[in-house]
């Protein structure tokens, strides 16, 4: 009997380690301290819910070691996991444009019109780290952000009764070759937008972690990551939107870039 329950022990630490290695083609590949910590929570599992070990009395000692083990076991099957995908380039999000739910979403690309955008100067405003490149790639009209997002993992905002959100895009791509330190938070940026050369507004500050208003992030390097200013605009102007123009404000000094 003691042999079978080896052999489920050990299908079901196999099993648990192709489970948490994610959806890639290859297996991440784990430290003998990695494997060990998955083994010993399949063990502690087994035990937990073999039949010839159940008991009306529980020891919670014993309940408190298999919650502990599963934990490190997930945390081990984590790293092994990022490993890979930061080996393997999968962490990279393939140019596609994504909300906070990390959701694909269909922007109006008007980064490659003739509107004189610049991001290099952009960036120089912002006083990014050496290396890290921010990029418009255009922007959406919702009635919420994000659209479609589950309320009971996300933090939703939606626009007031007559008015569309005017959301701009961009992506942030960390190639200095080192961490990168980013906090627009601390800087006490101001961003508005006009548009059709008539109509300002300011962006909202949000609970989102890409509103780009208040982000504050650590980007690894060769890391990749989307984020947003949301502005709330008539919606008969949403309807009609013909130039945009981004302004940003930093003590006292002024920049501003037609977008659009």
């Amino acid at each position: 009997m003691k042999s079978g329950l080896s052999r489920k022990i050990i299908s079901l630490a196999m099993a648990g380690a192709l489970l948490l290695g994610g959806c890639g083609s290859e297996i991440a590949e784990m430290t003998d301290e990695q494997q060990a910590q998955v083994g010993e929570y399949a063990a502690f599992a087994m035990l937990r819910y073999d039949a010839e070990h159940r008991s009306r009395l529980v020891d919670y000692s014993e309940v408190e070691a298999a919650d502990e083990a599963l934990r490190r076991a997930a945390e081990a099957a984590a790293a092994a996991e990022e490993a890979r995908q930061t080996e393997t380039g999968e962490n990279q999000n393939n140019g596609e444009t994504l909300d906070a739910n990390g959701n694909p979403v269909d922007v109006i690309d008007n980064s490659q019109d003739d509107a004189g955008y610049v991001s290099d100067t952009m960036e120089d405003f912002l006083e990014l780290p050496s290396g890290v490149l921010l990029t418009y790639r255009g922007y959406t009209i919702q009635s919420s952000y994000p659209e479609d997002s589950d309320v009971s993992d996300y933090f939703v905002v939606d626009a007031t009764n007559g008015n569309k959100f005017l959301v701009l895009w961009y992506s942030i791509y960390n190639g200095s070759g080192a961490e990168a330190q980013i906090d627009f938070l601390e800087d006490n940026i101001a961003f508005k937008c006009r548009v059709n050369d008539s109509n300002t507004a300011t962006a909202l500050v949000t609970m989102l972690d890409d509103d780009m208003s208040t982000l504050r992030t650590t980007m690894r390097d060769n890391d990749e990551m989307d984020c947003v200013l949301v502005f709330e605009i008539n919606e008969e102007l949403s309807n009609n939107v013909n130039s945009i123009v981004v302004k940003m404000s930093k003590n006292g000094a002024d920049w501003e870039r037609k977008v659009l």
